[in-house]
């Protein structure tokens, strides 16, 4: 059985391989490093201990070991030069590795460069270290996910009270649940899209399974209009018109009723309403994601 492992580089319209056989350099180690852990602790005064409230991480190193032989047909100067523009500290090239277990998920982390060295020493081979930090430590999938859940246009039914001749209203669309489930390690937290047209739009976010039900919403008291959206980033804490970050909306979300949401995995889920007036058969809010790893 062929092993399914691979790590690539790419950055814009660069695609490099960190192993390629036919080009004769060869990757001995690739370490996807572990995130630092930002602590927040204090001494329990009174006792022993500590009291630890940590729960965020920062970045993480991730390093790589390769090695080009002229032996296996490898110009190894030009093996090493290859890797540079991956290396300059202002780009970000975005490491796609794929392990061998059960998915074969393909995984990314987007990089900045720290360490480069490739020490001439002879003719026939060149070990080149490579080394980035990841300011997001948590590896994505290359997939995005979304779930969607319609706000529905009103009441169903006849118009009372009745005259002639009798009058019946186009049917309306009935609301609808989006269903956001996930496979990673770490929590969801989805970008969220309001399509218009509606009126102080109200997503509510509830938590199901592995415990009692749990909700959150984000509530904004604002009007968006058909045509146009509401990009809400809850990872990031924007709310922008048309996803334009000129047309900054975060003063119409209600703070009072609104949590920013971290929403569970598989085996739990989260269910996704949307509700506002003004509403009709477009109005709409899609979750995106992707799922996120720590290997």
């Amino acid at each position: 059985m062929a092993c399914v492992r691979s790590a690539w580089l790419v950055l814009g319209g660069l695609t490099l391989p960190l192993e390629n056989e036919a080009a004769g350099y060869f990757c001995s180690s690739l370490d996807l490093g572990y995130p630092d852990v930002r602590e927040v602790t204090n001494n329990r005064p009174d006792a022993d201990g500590i009291d630890d409230r940590t729960q965020y991480m920062g970045g993480r190193v991730v390093t790589a070991d390769i090695t080009a032989m002229a032996s296996a047909g490898a110009r190894i100067d030009d093996a090493a030069a290859a890797f540079a523009p991956f290396m300059v500290p202002s780009a970000r090239p975005v490491l796609h590795y794929v392990l061998d277990r059960g998915d074969n998920t393909e995984r990314t982390l987007t990089l900045r460069g720290s360490g480069y060295a490739w020490p001439v020493a002879g003719p026939f081979e060149r070990d080149i270290q490579l080394q980035w930090t990841a300011a997001d430590p948590v590896a994505r999938s290359s997939v995005s996910k979304s779930a969607t859940a319609w706000a529905g246009t009103g009441t169903l039914g006849r118009v009372y009270n009745l005259v002639f001749p009798r009058v019946y209203p186009v049917g309306a669309g009935l609301p609808t649940t989006g269903v956001i489930s996930g496979n990673g390690d770490v929590p969801i937290q989805p970008y969220l899209r309001i399509f218009g047209p509606i009126t102080d739009p109200i997503v509510w976010l509830s938590r199901v399974g592995l415990g009692p039900i749990t909700a959150s919403q984000i509530r904004l008291t604002a009007r968006i209009d058909a045509g146009h959206f509401l990009g809400i980033d809850t990872r990031l804490h924007t709310v922008r018109m048309d996803d334009d970050p000129a047309q900054s909306m975060l003063s119409s979300v209600y703070w009072i009723s609104t949590t920013w949401p971290v929403l569970p995995n598989l085996p739990a889920y989260t269910n996704m309403t949307l509700s506002g007036t003004g509403t009709t058969s477009s109005t709409q809010v899609v979750a995106s994601w992707q799922d996120g790893y720590l290997t």
